[in-house]
């Protein structure tokens, strides 16, 4: 299960106690919240395909919210001049 790992290091990233944000870092940031856009396209996909008969459910909306939330950190993030460190809602990360 690599979502809970990458959430880890997006939510580690995110809350690291730096205080301006570079170009470099932005344009990084941007192309992370593009992948994750296409990220939320294939967990819709999954969930159109996903067996409904299925005992063993994997709860897509819950994963989709946690996947916002992580998206809206990152916006936060690129349209800020400065961070500061902050209380980062924190993501459920289990979707079973």
């Amino acid at each position: 299960m690599r979502t809970p790992v990458i959430s880890s290091l997006i939510l580690a990233l995110l809350s690291a106690p730096t205080y301006a944000i570079t170009d470099q870092e932005r344009s990084v940031l941007q192309r992370l919240n593009t992948e994750l856009g296409t990220v939320t396209k294939i967990i819709d996909e999954a969930q159109q395909a996903a067996n409904q008969r299925d005992r063993r459910q994997i709860d897509y909306q819950r994963l989709s919210d946690d996947l916002q939330k992580i998206q809206q950190g990152i916006l936060d993030a690129i349209n800020s001049e400065r961070r500061e460190p902050r209380s980062l809602p924190p993501v459920d990360g289990n979707y079973r």
